[in-house]
């Protein structure tokens, strides 16, 4: 195969390029980002280029047959119309490129959060459960809008081979992110009340979008690890004080610091504080009853392999 892979020098692009290039099926992998990746691989070529420039010529004269989207802002900023153009109008250029060139494969990471946090969530949420991803958080507003994109884009195209992927929360011993740092603070302010939240390990993702590339299977699959843990446990096994706050004294608490920018504070707008007190538990049961996959991790044993990473 001869493979694109967007957000390259991200999280989970970075995971990929360097785990395909392992591969013995694998050809040549081709990365695109804005930033250059720190590793180097034998059959890897990267090309600084922002995603929301053309890449179709770059596909045919590469031959491209599989396209892995995972490009994205994931960090939450307070330009948001620049988060909204790079994920949606990014993602557009990468259907109409793709579309044009002859590619057969498409993969896009997609995310649990697409689903959106609310009170009367699905217990647990399946693939067919409805995609409300609030719309006062950009993370899930974009992840809905996205995948409402890529509907369009399946039944215009039905000879491209597409796979949708929904993670829950991606962790491991390589992650870094405002969540991560904020659990990871001394004194880690919370809701009062939360709810027990649930992790797939960073191994586990690439290994299934591994398998899943390699065998050409199409569709859409939640990607999460089996089991929870909840809040407190998570904040006494990384040796820290858990601070319970009231919901409503919290939420403007730390509105008030991101809007300062107060880093120091909070990385994240209120809005994403949901995720701690609305369920938003998700199924993987389609992904192992299509594939007979195993996951290596449950919820705890990632969360477990964090903490030793960064204790």
């Amino acid at each position: 195969m001869r493979i694109l892979v967007t957000g390259a020098a991200g999280y989970i692009g970075g995971r990929m390029v360097e785990v395909l290039c392992e591969q013995d099926w694998v050809e040549k992998v081709i990365g695109l980002d804005i930033t250059e990746p720190t590793r180097k691989f034998d059959k890897f070529h990267f090309i600084q280029k922002d995603i929301r420039e053309p890449v179709e010529e770059l596909l045919k004269i590469e031959k491209i047959d599989t396209v892995i989207h995972a490009a994205y802002v994931v960090t939450p900023h307070h330009n948001k119309s620049m988060m909204e153009d790079i994920n949606k109008r990014g993602t557009r250029n990468v259907l109409t490129a793709v579309s044009k060139a002859g590619v057969k494969q498409l993969m896009v990471t997609s995310s649990t959060m697409a689903y959106g946090f609310y009170p009367d969530n699905d217990m647990p949420l399946t693939e067919e459960s409805p995609l409300r991803g609030n719309d006062d958080f950009i993370y899930p507003k974009n992840k809905k809008e996205i995948e409402g994109l890529m509907q369009d884009f399946i039944s215009g195209h039905p000879e491209i081979n597409v796979t949708i992927l929904r993670p829950c929360f991606v962790l491991g011993p390589k992650i870094n992110n405002p969540f991560s740092r904020h659990l990871r603070k001394k004194f880690v302010l919370m809701p009062w009340k939360t709810l027990p939240f649930q992790y797939v390990h960073e191994d586990d993702l690439i290994n299934v979008m591994l398998l899943l590339i390699e065998k050409g299977i199409g569709g859409i699959y939640n990607v999460t690890g089996d089991g929870t843990i909840t809040y407190p446990e998570m904040i006494k096994s990384l040796g820290n004080i858990h601070i319970p706050i009231p919901w409503p004294f919290i939420y403007h608490i730390n509105n008030l610091a991101w809007f300062l920018r107060l880093s120091f504070l909070s990385e994240f707008p209120s809005a994403a504080m949901r995720l701690m007190v609305n369920p938003w538990l998700a199924s993987s049961e389609k992904l192992k009853k299509t594939t007979g996959y195993r996951f290596k991790y449950n919820t705890k044993e990632a969360f477990a392999d964090f903490v030793e990473s960064v204790s």
